[in-house]
Formats: C-alpha cells, structure tokens, sequence
C-alpha cells in the first residue's frame, strides 16, 4: 500500500504495532479557508451526534432523474433529449427576469416530477421569500399548513447567512466559494428554492424513508424534452436553476430541511462542472456538502455501520436500501479529505471531468498524492472504517459474521465491486485464517489482530497464490482477529462484477488426519502419500517432511488437492538404495504435526 502524501496514520498501523485509539480525534487541519476552520468544532457533532428523526431517512431524487441513472443498464446511454428544432426553441417563458428581483406573491407554475408514476404534474406556487441568492417558492396548498412566514425566513437566513457550522456564513456563500458558483440558466443570478409534498414512490414501502429533495437535469435545458426517466415521455423544462424541497414528512421548519436544501445545491453545482457524474460521486460530494455545513448525517452513517459491506461505486436503483450506500460514499469523501489534502481535494473532484473513479483518480494526482491505483486507497478506507479512523467522525461497524466456536470451515460470501466484508473471530489465539476467492484480480485480503500485550493492534496481508489461496496463522497474543476481504477492479464498467469466496478457521489440533501410503504399481521407486483432513480446508494447506533414521531426507514439502475430493495427496520418487521401512513421513499443518508413519 502506498502512503498518501497529507496526515497518514493508517499506513503506519499496517507496517506495525499501534496502541488502541481511546475517544474521537481532535480536529484538525484540512478546510480551505479561515472561514471554514471556523466552524470545525461543530462539524463532530454534525456527524456524530444525537440526530433529530425526521432526517433519519431521508433520500435524494436526484440519481433518479439524472439520464442513464434511474431505470438500469439499458439506459446507461440514454440522454436528455430536445423535441423543439433549434429555430423553434421557445425563448424562457417562465423564468423570472433578472432585474429587478421578482416581488413576494408573485405567482408562477412548475412542471414537476410524480416519482410514482413517472409523469409531470402542474405545481401552482406563489414565491413567499426573496434573498441575495434565493427564491423561495411554496407550493399553494402547503402554505400556512406546513409552511408559514418563519419556515421560509428560516430557510432564507440558512441559504445565505448561517449555517450551523458558521453562524455568520450561509449554505451558499459555504459551498461557492469551494466548488464554484452554480449554474445561472435564466440568467437571474438567484436559486429557486420551491416547497412542495414530493410526490414520491419511497413513502409507504421503506418504513420512514422517503424522498426529501431533488435537483432535477432537465430544468438545464429549454422547451419540451424527451427524459428517459420519465418513461420516454414528452416533459417540459421549468428553465431555471431550482431546488425542489419536500415538505411532507420532511418537516421545513426543521434543521433536516436545510440539510437537504445543503445536499441538492451541491447536485446542482456539480451538474455545473460534469453533468454525466457518476451518482456515487455526486452523492457522495452532496453529503460532504451538507457536512460543510455543518448539518447531521448520523442515520446515513447508521446504515453503513449496519451493513458495511455495500459496493462503493454502486447504486441501487429505486433507493431501494440505498441508505448506507449514501454513509459508504460520504465515508469515501470524508478519508479523502482528511488524508488526501482537505476541502479542496473535494473541489478538484468536483471539478474534474472524469467519471467515477476516472476521475477521482486524476483529481487526486492533480494535487499532488503519490499512489499506484485507487484501489490501494481503497484497501485503507476498508481497514480505516473498521478501525474508526477519522477525525471528523466515530464508527462501529457490524461485521457480515462472527464466530467463537472452531473450527469453523465451508463458510462463503460473495463481494460487489468495490466492496469489503468483515468476518470477526473470537479467541482467536493460535487460529489459522484460511481464504479461497474465484479469482485472485481485485482480490485483496487483510486480517486486523487485536492484540493482548499491550492493547496493541496490526494489521497483515493474506496473500494469495496463483492458486487463488492464502492462509494466515495468528500469533497466541492475538484476542480477536477480524478477516477483511475485499474486491476491487477498476477497468471500465466493472460497476456489476463480483466475487465469491470461501474461508475458514482452525486451529491445527482441531484438525485429524487419516492417512494412506501408496506405492506405484507400475513405477515401484515412487510414492503417494494421501491424507483426508476431518474438516475442509479453506487457504490451508498441509505439507509432508520424510525422515530416514531421523534425519530430514526431503525438507517439508506443500501436498496438493485432489479436485473436489476433500483429499491432499504428495508424490515422490526414493531411490533405489533406500530401503522404504526407514523412511518415516509426517504430515504438518501449521507447524503442528497431525499424522506420521512409515513407508511399507
């Protein structure tokens, strides 16, 4: 693994021993400006602390109404299309002038999107509250009902005046100055923010998640449209730079709100710099976005802890269960800011053209980090998450599985892309840690000691075999290991590959072996040795040393699996002068003997 050039301590605990963390880290360095280290103390809270509930849950539109993102792999290539010929495009009907601004009661309708029936529907709206930078728009029905004038005053002095993070900095000035002004469409230099009841297919099917805002691509562009995330159907754009918030069950006059409001100006930002991102990314920098801000995102950190062994690059679609892929993404943004050259490493990745790891990859080697491949930063978040690894944030991951009782053999899993799984063994003192994966490519295995003397921790690489297998024997100081694999290729739309894997846990005197001599019948001079273990052997593999008159006469030698057989066998040629009743064989595994005899 190669050791990134800003605040490393992870390397440091893969060469060695470490001492086990006790608490959060202080936070430090890593924000572009004096302005953002301001509000660093509240950041730990944002993250970490007590969440209110109505922000539990809640998912964005936006990967759904971005082409080649909502309906699967048939329309990886499908675009936003223009049904108006170029001299029949219809000049900005409905956008707001640019000066002056727009006065309270204005009236103006919105096409907006039904994500149950994936059709537009006519939105009528009166605009409540004008900003520096804003519109706010509210749905007519919503207001004085779950909107009032304190809601949109509220969210006016959060969009540009305060933010949790920075009593005297709003979300915009926040997140422009990093990632650069948004979009200016109908050229009136303001966002529209409009408060609606989502119409979203999420309420009813996923408990208390729900949909609480979106951006939507298709406000980018003029006249009538054909979107493929609105079945193929003729749409029309609203032509304007505008958010859309929910406002049932996202309560607006709650803090969720702006977090939201936080998390889709970003989308609308980067869809300035790289309109085709792929989602993880744009999802990813949106929760950064709303973590500069100060605001929580505990339950989509929750998620990822519960389930910990999502694909990173992946998206589910729908939302179905797509809770901790929001925590895996943000977790992927936060370690690179924190070891790879704070906010404006976020910035260049915003900013970079690439798609997905494309262009994290070139960002990062734009600012100046040294590594071979992103998977090898990949391999240190793996082990950073489980080892809780961050300044700005605290984890306890759930393992896949756990055990305590051995041996413990023909367990299996299967790993997306991109993803990794943490296996737990208790008392794992003198445990041999045996692995077999359907390919060694992108295949990476790790093994985190806990150790007694001292508290200390290490961790080691199980490395494999062309035979796509590796053991690892934990010393007897060690009290509990965990087994990370993990499965990681980076060539072009590898997004749906996987791998399964098998591994196992012993310990050698847990293991017997029943043994067979054989010599050849047609070639007397050689012989096999066959051995069946009483358990599978999973990365495992047991080695045969033969003594004459108690002296080494072949040095310990690996026994080979018969295909599928459950049985090793080790071939050999003696030479005419030995007589076979003085050679003794003994069978090791581990260093451990388990079976011994002699030739007759």
């Amino acid at each position: 693994m190669k050791k990134p050039f800003v605040n490393n301590k992870l390397p440091n605990q893969l060469t060695g021993m470490l001492p086990r963390k006790a608490g959060k880290h202080t936070i430090g360095e890593g924000f572009v400006t004096p302005k953002l280290l301001f509000f660093g103390m509240l950041l730990l809270f944002a993250v970490g602390g007590v969440c209110n509930p109505e922000s539990s849950a809640f998912l964005c539109g936006t990967p759904y109404l971005k082409p080649g993102t909502h309906l699967g792999k048939a329309d990886a290539q499908a675009g936003i299309e223009n049904l108006n010929p170029p001299s029949q495009q219809p000049a900005i009907q409905t956008a707001p002038p640019a000066a002056p601004a727009l006065p309270v009661g204005t009236e103006r309708t919105f096409f907006a999107p039904d994500f149950r029936s994936q059709q537009q529907y006519i939105v009528s709206a009166v605009l409540r509250g004008v900003g520096n930078f804003c519109y706010v728009f509210v749905e007519e029905s919503e207001w004085n009902t779950r909107v009032t004038p304190r809601t949109v005053e509220t969210i006016v002095r959060a969009f540009e005046h305060q933010t949790p993070a920075n009593p005297q900095q709003g979300i915009y000035p926040t997140l422009t100055e990093l990632f650069g002004a948004p979009p200016d469409t109908d050229e009136n230099g303001r966002v529209i923010l409009l408060l609606l009841n989502i119409r979203d297919v999420a309420q009813g099917l996923a408990g208390s998640q729900y949909t609480a805002g979106f951006f939507n691509p298709a406000d980018q562009h003029r006249g009538v449209l054909r979107h493929p995330g609105f079945r193929g159907l003729p749409i029309r754009s609203n032509e304007s730079d505008m958010l859309y918030i929910d406002t049932r069950p996202l309560n607006p006059n709650s803090e969720a709100a702006h977090n939201v409001i936080a998390h889709e100006f970003q989308h609308l930002i980067h869809w300035q710099h790289d309109a085709r991102e792929a989602t993880w990314v744009d999802e990813g920098c949106a929760e950064y976005a709303a973590f500069l801000c100060g605001y929580t995102l505990r339950e989509h950190l929750a998620a990822f802890e519960k389930t910990p062994a999502v694909s990173l690059i992946e998206w589910p679609v729908r939302g179905a269960g797509s809770l901790a892929h929001y925590g895996a993404a943000f977790l992927w943004m936060l370690y690179l800011h924190e070891q790879y050259g704070g906010a404006e490493t976020l910035a260049a990745i915003v900013h970079n053209r690439g798609t997905s790891l494309i262009g994290v990859t070139d960002a990062l080697r734009a600012r100046g980090a040294v590594f071979q491949q992103i998977s090898d930063i990949f391999i240190d978040w793996k082990i950073a998450n489980y080892l809780s690894d961050y300044r700005h944030v605290s984890l306890n991951l759930s393992p896949s599985r756990r055990h305590s009782a051995y041996p413990s053999t023909g367990e299996n899993g299967t790993l997306s892309n991109f993803s990794a799984d943490y296996l737990v063994f208790e008392d794992a003192k003198g445990l041999t840690l045996g692995f077999s994966s359907s390919t060694a490519s992108g295949c990476a295995v790790h093994a985190i000691e806990f150790h007694s003397s001292g508290e200390a921790i290490q961790v080691r690489e199980i490395l494999l075999t062309n035979r796509r297998t590796g053991s690892l024997a934990m010393p007897n100081t060690v009290t509990k290991a965990i087994l990370v694999p993990s499965f990681h290729q980076e060539a072009t739309n590898t997004d749906s590959r996987s791998v399964t894997y098998e591994y196992s846990a012993t310990r050698s005197g847990s293991v017997t072996f029943v043994s067979s001599v054989l010599p050849n019948p047609v070639h007397p001079q050689y012989w096999d040795i066959i051995t069946h273990p009483s358990e599978p052997l999973v990365g495992i593999t047991p080695t045969v040393t033969l003594l004459q008159h108690n002296r080494i006469h072949k040095e310990a030698q690996a026994m080979y699996p018969i295909q599928d057989r459950g049985l090793y066998r080790f071939s050999f040629h003696l030479e005419p002068d030995i007589a076979p009743a003085s050679v003794t064989w003994q069978i090791f595994l581990d260093s451990l003997r388990v079976d011994t005899g002699t030739l007759k």
